[in-house]
């Protein structure tokens, strides 16, 4: 009997040692100590005046959650682009489907109505620039727009994206912009690519984003969502403008964690999971990710203490952060009000996230 407990404790020594991820889940596996919840909450707070939330789940089991600056479980939040994380997830469901055609499909093939060439047109000002230009757009692809490698002349949180989500229709608002590069060259983050996706995506599923979420992700993870707010052609904005609540964000993460699948049911598949969070665009340096290693299908990618993590991520601090081999979930909320410092407050959360991966207190 003795011999067969040692036998035991040996076989868990070794599987500590020589398995990485065993060794990294091993010191997670227990609640957070009381010193360290302690100064960890003091910190964050007294850190980021706009805290909401911030939640820590492994194994799908609550480590940490704490609600701040009057925030509770019911508290909806505005999670800005985390929207284009769910978007990739829709587009993957799509593919399931067999509704996705291939992310190589120029999008103008979906979208012929934007499809106007000025070519037909006599005595307009700069004629050769302005076919070239359309030859340009004829070669954007899904994927182009997907990755983030639109090649527009665009700037997130600028005269130009306030004009786009103003327009009277923001599909052919971005659609007219110059290219600054030729599609599917350069990384260039864009809500307004997003956009264009979005309404792609609503056509080839021949519904809006929102009932093809309610009916195909939200309802089967049994996520509460009322509100995607519309553009002026009433298309939900693919790149923002959903509001949700913090638990309802951690079931989407532990959607992602464990494959496509929650509580039994394959919401997508695993496939789509693997293809969407691997690096499709070059990106080894961002202002407010740390360690950024490349860019999904409206993911971002970056280690954490040496662990790979994919990362929803929202203006003013919207996260989800899913780190596969720790089994581990973050979710952090802000509120977007005068103490929030916009893009700041995302770097403030990653350095509180390095804090919770890195076990050593």
């Amino acid at each position: 009997m003795k011999s067969k407990k040692l036998l035991q404790i040996l076989a868990i020594v070794v599987l500590i040692i020589f398995c990485p991820d065993a060794k990294s889940q091993s010191a997670f596996n227990k609640e957070l100590p009381k010193d360290f919840a302690e100064k960890f909450t003091k910190e964050i707070n007294d850190s980021i005046p706009s805290l909401g939330t911030f939640i820590v789940s492994q194994n799908d089991r609550i480590l940490y959650e704490h609600y701040f600056h009057g925030a509770n479980k019911e508290t909806v939040f505005s999670v800005k682009s985390v929207t284009k994380s769910i978007v990739s997830v829709l587009a993957g469901i799509a593919k399931d489907k067999n509704l996705l055609p291939n992310l190589n499909t120029p999008v103008l093939k979906i979208l012929p109505e934007y499809n106007i060439s000025r070519s037909r047109f006599k005595n307009i000002s700069d004629i050769e620039g302005k076919v070239l230009h359309d030859s340009i757009r004829n070669t954007l692809t899904l994927k182009n727009l997907l990755t983030m490698q639109g090649g527009f002349d665009w700037s997130d949180n600028s005269k130009v994206s306030t004009a786009m989500f103003f327009s009277s229709d923001p599909v052919k608002f971005v659609l007219d912009l110059p290219f600054e590069e030729y599609p599917g060259t350069v990384f260039n983050y864009s809500s307004g690519d997003s956009h264009i996706f979005g309404a792609a995506l609503a056509k080839i599923v021949k519904t809006s984003l929102k009932q093809f979420a309610t009916e195909n992700l939200f309802r089967p993870l049994k996520m509460n969502i009322t509100r995607w707010d519309t553009d002026s052609m009433n298309r939900n904005f693919a790149g923002s403008e959903l509001f949700m609540r913090s638990e309802d964000m951690l079931r989407f993460g532990s959607m992602i964690l464990n494959n496509g699948k929650l509580s039994g049911k394959q919401i997508v598949s695993s496939k789509w999971i693997q293809e969407s969070t691997s690096e499709h665009a070059k990106l080894d340096s961002w202002d407010v990710m740390p360690n950024a290693n490349g860019y999904g299908y409206y993911w971002w990618r970056r280690t954490s203490n040496g662990h790979q993590a994919f990362v929803a991520t929202g203006y003013g601090g919207q996260l989800i952060c899913v780190i596969p081999d720790l089994k581990m979930v973050i979710v952090t909320t802000c509120f977007l009000n005068d103490k929030n410092r916009g893009r700041s407050e995302i770097k403030r959360l990653h350095y509180f996230i390095d804090k919770i991966t890195k076990a050593d207190y």
